[in-house]
């Protein structure tokens, strides 16, 4: 009887699924880093500022955007768009109330796959000026 309804609820549990794998992920790795300079002090090593250098700056680099990255999520968006408006014309032959609200999800996916593609080429530009301005 409501079984539709549970597709909705397993797809937002991936989602959130995903989204709390990546901060437990990002947490570890810099709890890595952190116990690295703690046990190095804790044995007496001398601590190089290089070394924390290091450290703090790939954590800084990390937070970057990277115009790359974002291109290739506009792309795969895009995709999935389009797949789910190719899944939108088969659903509509079994239940033909579905053809627009899931249409509409694939057009929304490629709205912000074409977002993020402008946004990529527009970081892109935006950093190859201010190469241009500051040497």
């Amino acid at each position: 009887m409501h079984g539709e309804y549970w597709i909705g609820v397993a797809f937002w549990v991936f989602v959130g699924s995903v989204a709390v794998a990546g901060i437990v992920a990002d947490y570890k790795r810099r709890r890595l880093n952190i116990d690295l300079l703690r046990y190095s002090i804790e044995k007496g090593q001398p601590v190089d500022g290089d070394l924390i250098d290091k450290l703090m700056s790939q954590e800084r680099l990390e937070r970057g955007v990277k115009p790359d990255d974002l291109q290739m999520g506009g792309i795969i968006t895009i995709a999935a768009g389009v797949g789910l408006c190719i899944f939108a014309l088969f659903i509509s032959r079994v239940a033909a109330w579905s053809l627009y609200p899931i249409m509409g999800a694939g057009v929304l996916a490629m709205c912000v796959g074409t977002g993020l593609i402008v946004a990529a080429k527009a970081l892109r530009a935006s950093r190859e000026r201010a190469s241009k301005i500051s040497p």
